[in-house]
């Protein structure tokens, strides 16, 4: 095998690992076999590896609201808090993102209404047919009794399904009211709008709080997570065992990293109109939020997955393991240092500067007390 042969063959075989396997809290697992786990397996093997120390890097950086200025920085570590976030805030633009094709949506949900209104479709094959034969449906409807209602004969399994079919009746209705067209565009719009708020419904039917297994990445203090060295990062003890902890043990899950993202769409429309079911929420967790790009797999990501609650934000915050130790960013100022420090001397809470390591890339504890370093004193 001549060298062009041997490269070929490494690129081959490059692209086979990457669509075969995956890579779980640090170990390379086949994706099959993780795609074949259930809720209770993955939970169970998550639960078997989980480290007893996770980290989470802070910006230390103050923002205006409601015209006070506020670091949430500084209120996570003096209250032991984390925020929950919606996941459309990350800078992934793929996070926690599931994976549904529009045009298969259309085509389902089309196939789904004429359903509800008995239309026959089984000698239809595209969406244009099926909602030709839809179109036609609703427009005798309307032109015999001058409503849908009408058009909509079988009876709703359901309160959403029968809610969901007033929502299409009413925005149809606003359509026809608004626009000239008749029926086509108006249909096409609706489908559409269905689809987009759907997708972010998804999205943001969970909020999560990110975590890592490491205190001295070099790409986690230098991006904006600590604000390029200039922030902090805490040190949280897992404590399996205690109760007042239960709900967050259960509910923290490492990433899946991988190159491959499964379609979901017939998976996920059948979950419309429906109450979401334990396993219809695995699913969205488990194809969205806990699988990430191999790109991010330095990170090594555990993630606390919650419902949502309400709007309002202060349920966001909430108690988390307790902050066992502060690592104080390589390039934070005095001011700042002082600040830290003196939060964690008045909750006991063990501190240290993390510096470059000299032989590595990697940051390390720095082996001096901070208040007794030269650079702390001269503020370098």
């Amino acid at each position: 095998m001549d060298i062009n042969e041997l490269i070929l063959s490494i690129k081959q075989n490059q692209a086979e690992l990457m669509t075969s396997y995956c890579i779980v809290n640090g170990a390379i697992i086949s994706l099959k076999e993780i795609q074949d786990m259930g809720y209770r397996e993955f939970s169970y093997r998550a639960k078997c590896n989980m480290p007893m120390k996770l980290y989470k890097y802070f910006p230390n950086l103050s923002t205006e609201k409601g015209g006070e200025t506020v670091n949430y920085s500084i209120q996570a570590l003096e209250n032991n808090t984390v925020f929950m976030q919606t996941p459309s805030e990350f800078d992934d633009v793929y996070d926690s993102d599931i994976n549904f094709d529009f045009n298969e949506y259309e085509y389902l949900r089309l196939s789904e209404y004429c359903n509800r209104c008995q239309v026959d479709i089984s000698n239809l094959s595209t969406s244009k047919e099926i909602g030709n034969a839809l179109i036609r449906a609703l427009r005798q409807s309307f032109e015999a009794t001058k409503d849908f209602h009408a058009a909509f004969k079988k009876q709703p399994t359901s309160e959403m399904e029968k809610l969901s079919n007033e929502l299409f009746i009413s925005r149809l209705r606003l359509e026809l009211s608004n626009k000239e067209t008749y029926f086509g565009e108006p249909l096409s719009r609706i489908i559409r709008q269905e689809f987009q708020e759907y997708s972010l419904d998804l999205k943001n039917t969970f909020r999560i709080s990110c975590f890592t297994t490491t205190p001295y990445s070099q790409l986690m203090w230098g991006g904006a997570y600590a604000n390029c060295h200039k922030g902090f990062c805490a040190e949280y003890s897992v404590l399996p065992h205690e109760e007042c902890y239960h709900d967050i043990y259960y509910n923290l899950f490492p990433l899946i990293y991988c190159k491959l993202r499964p379609n979901m769409t017939q998976r996920i429309v059948k979950m419309k109109d429906t109450e979401i079911t334990k396993e219809g929420l695995w699913d969205i967790y488990f194809n969205g939020a806990l699988r990430k790009s191999i790109d991010w797999v330095f990170q090594n990501e555990w993630r606390l997955l919650l419902p949502m609650r309400g709007k309002d934000t202060l349920d966001y915050n909430i108690k988390f393991y307790p902050i066992t130790k502060i690592f104080l960013g390589n390039r934070m100022s005095k001011d700042d240092r002082i600040k830290i420090i003196d939060i964690c001397k008045k909750r006991n809470i063990p501190y240290t500067r993390v510096k470059r390591n000299p032989n590595i890339f990697e940051m390390q504890d720095c082996e001096t007390k901070c208040e007794d370093c030269i650079g702390f004193n001269n503020n370098l």
